[in-house]
């Protein structure tokens, strides 16, 4: 399967959900790979959600940082209603052979644009997520390699 960084999925009967059995579509962002060095190859997925209630005031999420992306604007059509990425989560680490192995069940909805993904990566740098320095390493690197550069390393 050929993504990249920015690449959006919708990946149909997501097969690790996070809470209960209940197999639904996720949607994904790419931000980025393992290194070379990795003794398997991953790729980071942020996900979305489409609970926008919990982000509101007095919602369970409300302090949360987080970004909505609107379907109404033209750089966000890919999506299919309005939905937000929490910057608190921790991305979704997946091995390339499960991607490879699902693939008939993830479809290519679109790519965020280097403003955008530059905004996420600020975001993620500076967010409470529980990242290991390698993997925010990894994350950086791919922006590097897929031409997003001048970003702030992490230490």
């Amino acid at each position: 399967m050929n993504i990249d960084v920015g690449t959006v999925v919708r990946w149909n009967n997501f097969p690790l959900p996070k809470y209960g059995e209940e197999k639904k579509p996720r949607w994904f962002i790419c931000i980025g790979f393992t290194g070379i060095f990795a003794q398997v190859a991953e790729v980071y997925f942020c996900t979305t959600t489409a609970q926008i209630d919990k982000f509101n005031s007095g919602g369970i999420r409300e302090k949360r940082d987080h970004y909505i992306f609107q379907t109404n604007h033209p750089k966000y059509s890919m999506f299919d209603e309005n939905c937000i990425i929490d910057f608190e989560e921790k991305p979704y680490v997946v091995t390339k052979n499960k991607l490879n192995y699902h693939q008939n069940d993830i479809e290519i909805r679109g790519e965020l644009d280097e403003q955008t993904l530059r905004m996420i990566y600020n975001c993620i740098l500076k967010s409470n997520r529980r990242l290991s320095l390698m993997e925010k390493r990894d994350i950086h690197d791919s922006y590097n390699k897929f031409g997003i550069t001048g970003l702030k390393k992490p230490k």
